[in-house]
């Protein structure tokens, strides 16, 4: 094995969707002691597992927004092309989650507990 490929990768850490929410709140108490006009905001991805991997509820009361990355849903990575940033599932998309799409993304968002008002759309250009 190369030199590369011999050494292990960090190992997981237990809590890291807590740990991440205790870091964002600290940083949040940075910014207040600074100037509480200081802006916190975070970019999101748009599928299942970014929303997994977040306490999004507890998140959102920390942040000014989340800015929801709801593009590049398809790409030169795929074999068949379809809308770069689709509102709604369109008939015929190849892909695996029909519910890939920014009022999918928004929903998830919504249902794991972030308030609408903190929720940005992100869109491509």
């Amino acid at each position: 094995a190369s030199a590369a490929t011999a050494v292990s990768p960090a190992p997981r850490v237990r809590r890291t969707k807590q740990n991440f929410t205790a870091v964002l709140r600290e940083f949040r108490r940075q910014f207040d002691r600074i100037d509480h006009r200081l802006l916190l905001t975070m970019a999101a991805g748009s599928d299942q597992p970014m929303v997994d991997n977040l306490e999004v509820g507890k998140v959102a009361n920390i942040l000014d927004w989340i800015n929801l990355m709801t593009y590049d849903f398809h790409g030169t990575w795929e074999t068949a092309t379809n809308f770069q940033s689709a509102l709604y599932p369109t008939a015929g998309d190849p892909t695996r989650d029909q519910n890939f799409t920014a009022d999918g993304t928004v929903r998830r968002f919504r249902t794991a507990g972030a308030p609408a008002c903190k929720l940005v759309l992100g869109v491509p250009f």
